[in-house]
């Protein structure tokens, strides 16, 4: 049986026009300090020399060579030779030797010999590049979209007043429908409409958690769901004339009807837009798989195919199970509020950082501007 969820609704003390920042959660090599490398580095006497010493090293020992290509090999007079760790049981003037430069120009290389530490990889955002380049000097390709994931601006003031919105509704159900268990909403990005609304049902059975539910939701809406039965009663009987739609209007089937109820009747929240595409035919789970990474254009191209497109907001982060969950689910984005003590995506690890994994969404974390996001909640 379902858990009674029949005490009246409280107000929610929130500041109603609060804003919400969704701060993207980067995998590592986007959002730490480069690491170092230590080379050795031959002063040369003058610039006449730089000419007829790279020509050489260009040849015989290419940075592509040592996965430097990313560094220029000049800097005035310092010159890039190779990696410290290169070197085995042999010293510099023999290692230059061994891999075929000539003894003109080893003895030109090893007049003035030093090691130095210089950025590892290539800086991937702008602000590893200024940092690399006190260093050494770089090459550097920036990439926009990712710039903007990183400094916050991949948003209009548009789309911030939506995650203010869905937040404030997440919270409101949270606390003051839910006792403070985790919930969850699944949007439709193109429709910026909820398409499901959960929470934990880990009383029912241990497996039954927030993020569960809500992707089991969204299966309701595309005629599936694993667990009817278990949550029959928070669904609509036959003689409720208030939910009598859900049988002619099936789009607002991942939504329990005391949330749908709520939604409908309270004037903070009249603009949010309710109810999900129905699926439009059977297919193939190959037909998209091909094309996992395209999330919206496949939602815009096949329809719903289980979270495919859908952005997942959760009021604290995911376990690993639920984590791998909304991999396997093929969410587009996943926005959480608090960290957990066994959280996948920053607290414990990134799961989305593994390149290995067939589908990666992306994950930001929402918070109120002054609010400490490293806060982390142990239930």
């Amino acid at each position: 049986m379902a858990e009674d969820n029949t005490r009246p609704i409280k107000r929610l003390k929130l500041n109603d026009n609060a804003e919400w920042y969704a701060s993207a959660i980067l995998t590592d090599e986007y959002s730490k300090e480069i690491p170092r490398v230590t080379v050795y580095l031959s002063e040369l006497d003058n610039k006449r020399q730089i000419s007829n010493v790279m020509y050489q090293l260009s040849k015989m020992l290419p940075l592509e060579q040592m996965n430097l290509q990313h560094l220029k090999r000049v800097r005035q007079l310092d010159i890039i030779l190779c990696k410290v760790g290169d070197l085995k049981d042999q010293n510099i003037t023999q290692y230059l030797e061994s891999v075929g430069l000539g003894n003109e120009v080893v003895d030109i290389l090893c007049k003035n010999i030093r090691e130095y530490d210089v950025p590892a990889l290539p800086p991937m955002l702008r602000w590893q590049y200024e940092l690399a380049q006190t260093c050494w000097p770089c090459k550097f390709h920036p990439d926009k979209y990712m710039e903007s994931l990183h400094n916050g601006s991949i948003f209009n003031e548009k789309e911030r007043k939506f995650h203010s919105n869905i937040m404030h509704l997440l919270l409101t159900i949270k606390n003051c429908m839910e006792n403070d268990k985790p919930c969850g909403i699944c949007i439709d990005p193109r429709t910026k409409s909820v398409v499901a609304l959960a929470s934990s049902r880990a009383s029912i059975s241990p497996v039954m958690h927030c993020p569960m539910m809500l992707v089991d939701f969204v299966a309701r809406t595309q005629d599936g769901g694993a667990w009817r039965e278990e949550v029959s009663d928070e669904f609509a009987n036959d003689d409720e004339e208030l939910y009598n739609d859900v049988k002619v209007n099936p789009i607002i089937s991942g939504i329990p009807k005391r949330y749908l109820d709520f939604i409908r009747t309270d004037e903070r929240f009249k603009d949010i837009r309710i109810g999900a595409e129905l699926p439009r035919a059977k297919l193939k789970c190959d037909d998209i798989e091909q094309n996992a990474t395209l999330n919206v254009d496949n939602l815009e191209k096949y329809g719903p195919y289980l979270c495919t497109g859908y952005d997942l907001y959760l009021s604290q982060e995911p376990c690993l199970m639920c984590a791998m969950g909304l991999v396997h689910s093929r969410a587009r984005r996943v926005y959480f509020e608090k960290r957990s003590y066994n959280g996948a995506l920053v607290t414990r690890f990134k799961l989305h950082a593994i390149k290995e994994l067939n589908h990666h969404y992306e994950v930001f974390q929402c918070k109120k501007q002054g609010e400490d996001s490293n806060h982390v909640i142990y239930s």
